[in-house]
Order: C-alpha cells, then structure tokens, then sequence
C-alpha cells in the first residue's frame, strides 16, 4: 500500500480517529510499517506527525469546549512528567536492537488493536 494515494487516506483516516477517540495510532501504522523506515526516522517521523496533528486539532478542541481552565492545569501538571517520559522513550529506543526494533512495534500495535477492540466492544455492551 504505497502511493500519495493511500497516504492521503491513511493520513486523514489517522486525523479523523486521533480527533474522535485519541486513536490514530494504528491508521497512521498501517502506513507507515510498510515503509520501512530506519528506527530513528520511524520515531522521530511518528513524534513530529503526531506533535503537528495534536497542535492542528487544538483550536477545535478549545472550540468544542474540552480544554478549559482544569484541563490546561490537568496538562501544565503532567508536562514534566511527559517530558521525563519522552526523555526515557529516548533512551529506550536507542537500546532496542535495530533488528528487533519491527517487531515490538507490531507486538505493540496488536496488543492497542485488541485493547481498543475491547474498549469499544464494553462500551458497546454498556450502552445496550
């Protein structure tokens, strides 16, 4: 699945289900895997697509209302935590076999595939 094409889909799919459920994750995978990046590109691409597409739904959110006064507080609170975070992400990734480096991040991508597969399979049953 290679072409501008399948790009353009797979990327407004990400946009959409990133703005819906915080789930753009696996369209945004599904995508990118094939290419076969390097590990450090692959990161580095995923953390600049990922910091722009969240900057790009910013407005929208301040318009629907969810980023009020506690939710900036919520996220002023967490941001050196997140900064730690990705600092250790760092730090991981530059540990993770190069070789191995596909594989976890399949394992990965299944395991937040069936996690959001149950979620919405619960909330389905809830609703009922």
């Amino acid at each position: 699945m290679a072409g501008p094409k399948a790009g353009l889909f797979w990327g407004w799919l990400s946009g959409l289900t990133s703005q819906i459920s915080h789930a753009g994750g696996p369209p945004y995978q599904i995508w990118m895997l094939p290419q076969k990046l390097p590990r450090d590109i692959f990161v580095g691409t995923t953390a600049w697509y990922f910091a722009i597409l969240n900057l790009i739904k910013l407005p929208f959110f301040i318009g629907l209302g969810a980023l009020d006064r506690e939710a900036f507080t919520i996220a002023l609170t967490l941001l050196l935590p997140a900064l730690g975070a990705t600092v250790f992400g760092i730090w991981l990734v530059r540990r993770i076999p190069v070789e191995r480096f596909y594989t976890l991040i399949n394992g990965l991508m299944l395991l937040s595939g069936v996690k959001l597969c149950y979620d919405g399979f619960t909330g389905l049953v809830r609703g009922m």
